[in-house]
């Protein structure tokens, strides 16, 4: 067994130091990006800065949506340097698809003070800001929002699947923003 290895959480990420806390985690050099040309490549932490900084909302979502997802972003980024992060950056995600489609509800004119997230992806569906055919993706973001929320043990996703689910979720929330109703 590596000082590594042995030093390391179940989990398989990095134990935290004074000494290693800016180095990418060791788990990170397991993942590649595929080229047309040389195959398999490792990817360094400028592929990784490219990848997740490209992800971006449109102009037309809300400041403080954006906001709230540059954080979730942000968190996924850091995982280069903290495995864990990427599953953070993930579950923050689902909070802003929730504060997001609240905005839009009330933006919309929702009238319900304290609607769940249940009866705003219900609400947005009837009046059109969400096509009747992602209502099951809406639905699906709000079951992992509530398993994030009550997790009862610690969970780490892979940085594709990560970045799947940040480029989904921009996808979602310009939607929301961007395709309304007349």
């Amino acid at each position: 067994m590596t000082e590594e290895s042995a030093d390391s959480p179940p989990l398989g990420f990095k134990h935290l130091t004074v000494e290693n806390w800016t180095e990418a985690d060791p788990v990170n050099r397991h993942f590649a990006r595929l080229s047309p040309v040389a195959g398999p490549v490792a990817m360094d932490q400028s592929d990784w800065a490219r990848n997740f900084l490209s992800v971006e909302l449109s102009e037309a979502v809300p400041v403080e949506i954006r906001d709230l997802f540059a954080i979730a972003r942000g968190a996924m980024l850091y995982g280069w340097f903290f495995y864990p992060l990427f599953r953070l950056g993930e579950e923050q995600l689902y909070r802003v698809l929730e504060t997001a489609a609240k905005l839009r509800y009330r933006e919309a004119g929702g009238t319900k003070k304290r609607p769940t997230f249940f009866e705003v992806i219900d609400s947005l569906v009837e009046m059109g800001s969400i096509p009747e055919e992602e209502r099951e993706r809406w639905a699906a973001a709000r079951k992992l929002r509530n398993h994030a929320s009550h997790a009862e043990r610690a969970a780490v996703v892979p940085p594709g699947f990560a970045l799947r689910m940040l480029s989904a979720s921009a996808r979602d929330i310009d939607g929301l923003f961007t395709h309304r109703p007349s």
